[in-house]
């Protein structure tokens, strides 16, 4: 087991690294996307990466023609994999896959799809907690039923809580906030962002971190598909919208180090939260 890379302050977490996974995705290929997956966490872990963020629907991209085929549920092996991952190097795994959604979820009276764009959170070998995409874009609203949650995923090892953002959320604000007002301690997002859009991702994801004042792991994929060519662009932020590490369009595996401690001070000596005024919103 490796030793961590966090270092503590007064028993508490005040650094840790984390990891954008910027993979390419081939279309609908699980198997070959999930292998491209690990060795590129293999390669984050070598260098002491303790969060490692995959892109949205890492594992499949948006496989419309055989969604059914390849959603799978909670239990199914993605995850298992990913599980197993993560205990073996003692580390937390968050993105997004498609998942089917199991029938004791579905009510006869439901007319959405059978599926949710699943983003999920392992940690140390167990599952962390999921949040399934509230807010859907274009084609996804014919193939992905609605989320109807959001709230952070609490890490129970490191004492942090994750604010996980997909994709399309982003351009909500309102999400990020939440997360950010129920205690999470840094967003995470995982998109897969086309070349048209990769401007304006990169200004909207800048600005949930600052008017949060959270640091912000920005995780998209590289590569192309018979939808479009994608921008790359990772990045990892801090608080004050900082750039700690970016990547450019290839594929690769980005590090940087997060000072928890900074965000947390840096909140305690400004009053953003403090000066809202809900009541005229």
């Amino acid at each position: 087991m490796k030793q961590s890379s966090l270092y503590f302050l007064h028993g508490k977490v005040k650094t840790m690294k984390v990891a954008c996974i910027q993979m390419n995705i081939s279309l609908c290929s699980k198997h070959e996307n999930l292998e491209r997956a690990i060795s590129l966490a293999e390669e984050a872990v070598s260098k002491e990466a303790e969060l490692l963020v995959f892109p949205e629907v890492f594992s499949t991209g948006f496989c419309y023609d055989r969604i059914g085929e390849v959603a799978e549920t909670i239990s199914g092996p993605t995850l298992e994999a990913l599980r197993a991952f993560s205990k073996e190097h003692n580390c937390i795994l968050t993105g997004s896959m498609i998942e089917k959604i199991e029938s004791d979820i579905i009510s006869k009276e439901n007319q959405a799809p059978p599926q949710f764009n699943l983003g999920f959170c392992v940690e140390s070998g167990k599952l962390a907690g999921i949040h399934r995409k509230t807010h859907l874009y274009g084609p996804e609203k014919e193939h992905f039923a609605h989320g109807d949650c959001i709230t952070p995923i609490r890490l129970e090892k490191y004492g942090l809580s994750i604010g996980l953002i997909v994709c399309n959320e982003l351009r909500y604000p309102e999400v990020a906030r939440k997360l950010a007002l129920e205690g999470a301690d840094i967003l995470v997002s995982a998109a897969e962002i086309p070349d048209f859009f990769g401007c304006s991702w990169r200004i909207i994801s800048l600005a949930r971190a600052l008017e949060n004042e959270l640091p912000h792991i920005a995780c998209t994929r590289a590569g192309k598909d018979k939808y479009s060519t994608y921008f790359g662009g990772s990045f990892i932020t801090d608080g004050w919208g900082r750039m700690l590490a970016e990547a450019g369009e290839e594929e690769c595996v980005l590090i940087g180090e997060i000072d928890l401690e900074e965000a947390k001070e840096m909140r305690k000596t400004t009053s953003i939260f403090e000066d809202r005024r809900p009541e005229l919103y």
